[in-house]
Parts: C-alpha cells; structure tokens; sequence
C-alpha cells in the first residue's frame, strides 16, 4: 500500500465511484444508500473531491436521491433513465430481496474528459449487468492511480467471475470475513498475503465487525480493534470504513494510522441509524497530524 511514508493533499486529487445508488425499504421506510454512494459520501465528509457514476429513475425517489447527492458535495455525473429508482426491500429477520428492473442496472458511459484521477471505486453488484460492465471497462480505461474494489457480495448478485475482476483490476481489496472465505474459494488461495501476490495488490483488508480488521500491505499484516459502540444498525460501516482507509491511502499515511481510522469510522456509524450518517469531527480529522 505504502511505500514511502509522507503526506499528499487531499483536496487536489479527485475520486471516482461507480455504481448502484437505491433505498432500503425498511418497515415501510425508506433510506438512501448503495455502496457506492456510502463510500462517496463519507470520501467527501472527509474532504475529498469525489465524483459518482450512477443511474436513477425518472421518479420521486431519483429526485431525492439527487437532492441528497448535490447537497453533499458529491459531484453527480448520474443518469435518468424510464425504470424505478433502485429498491431493497429489508425485512425483520435480516433478509433481503434486491429489486431487478432497476435504474443502476442501467449506466450509460458517462461524457468525462480526459482528466487524471486518482482513485477509482466499484463493488460486485453493479457488474451484474452486461451495460456496466462495459461501463466499468471504459473507466478502468482511464487508468487511475488506485483502483479500489470492494468485494461486497450479495447472493446471488455475484459469479466467480465478477469476484476475478474484482481481484485482476484492483490496486486495493476489501471485503469481510465471509465474504474472504468465499474469495479464497474461488481462487483457491488461502493466505491473503500469496493472493496479493498472486494479483498485484498494494493493499488487502478484511474487516471482522466489531472485532475490527486487519490490513495487509507493504507494513505486513496489521490488526487493529476498535473501541466498543453499542451497534444500532451496521449498514454503511463497512462502507465508511472503506472511504477512511481510502483517505489514508490516497494521503500516504502509515498503515497503521490508516487502519485505526478506518476501523473508528466503520465503528462510529454502527452506533448509528442509517447507512449515511455524520461523522464526528474527530474522524474527520484523523490524518490531520501524521504519526512520528
């Protein structure tokens, strides 16, 4: 992940995500999120200058999915198009249905210049359809410095070969332990530090809930555990976490420093309701003094 220990700017380098944005539907109410859209909202809180590529629908949903967006410093570079803003219905045992027919299911290569950016972010799910994965091939085209990928998966919203492409593409790799388990399937390779190997990344990190996580990167394996939150709703932790470890890796912050943050923010929005919460000021200002 890091090799030369120092600090790069945040504000002048520019962040891509790309992806499903949808509501959860939860006991008749309604919550904004996708992983894609989490990550970019929490890239942006902390100081980041974030883009995000996504698909909405022409109704209410995609009015307030924008309004939300535009609001939060993130830049849309989001299409409309005639089918339903995306939809999870959640139900009380934890379960979960993934409405099909949706919006993000359908995003169009966007109108970019040609511009340097330096990090990409995409997941599994958005790769489920044969127009995004084309999508996805013209902005991996653009050859960012970092490429991002968080293995994110939903049964049965993934194949082994979206898992693949996930690994062949990425610079840096995040998933939870389930989700590892699954990978070391698919590939047959049990260590995380041989997969690197293997697949020529600079970073790998499996995250554990509320035990924490651990990275592996230039540094070796690094484990660290956060303080203990009373957990009101996880959904957007691992999200947040991800954006934080983004920061540090894109500010060339130590792994460890990187790691700790991280595992904070993950652990502060599972304290909280809903997948795009605030964060406390202190996560916020997390790299602002560099370790000795």
């Amino acid at each position: 992940m890091i090799n030369d220990i120092g600090t790069n700017s945040l504000k002048d380098m520019k962040v891509v995500s790309f992806g499903e944005i949808l509501f959860d539907r939860i006991c008749g109410e309604y919550y904004l999120g996708g992983a894609p859209l989490n990550f970019a909202w929490y890239m942006s809180q902390m100081g980041a200058n974030v883009s995000l590529i996504s698909s909405v629908g022409r109704d209410d949903n995609g009015d307030l999915a924008l309004n939300k967006i535009s609001s939060s410093g993130i830049e849309p570079i989001v299409t409309r198009n005639s089918s339903p803003t995306g939809l999870v219905d959640v139900w009380s045992d934890g379960t979960f249905s993934i409405q099909k027919g949706s919006a993000w299911e359908n995003i169009p290569p966007p109108f970019m210049p040609e511009i340097n950016f330096h990090m990409l972010y995409f997941g599994t799910l958005s790769q489920t359809t044969s127009i995004n994965r084309r999508t996805l091939e013209k902005i991996l085209g653009m050859s960012p410095k970092y490429v991002l990928s968080d293995i994110n998966l939903r049964a049965p919203n993934y194949t082994p070969e979206i898992i693949e492409k996930c690994l062949s593409e990425a610079t840096v790799v995040k998933m939870n332990e389930s989700e590892w388990e699954v990978v070391s399937k698919v590939t047959g390779i049990r260590d995380p530090e041989i997969l690197m190997g293997k697949k020529g990344l600079s970073a790998l990190a499996v995250t554990n809930g509320s035990e924490g996580a651990t990275l592996y990167s230039a540094a070796g394996g690094l484990e660290f555990k956060p303080d203990r939150v009373e957990e009101i709703d996880p959904t957007g932790s691992g999200d947040a976490f991800t954006a934080v470890l983004a920061v540090g890796i894109l500010t060339n912050a130590h792994p460890a420093q990187a790691l700790a943050a991280a595992c904070q923010a993950g652990a502060t929005v599972a304290g909280k309701k809903g997948a795009m919460v605030d964060l406390p000021e202190d996560v916020k200002r997390a790299y602002d003094e560099q370790p000795l």
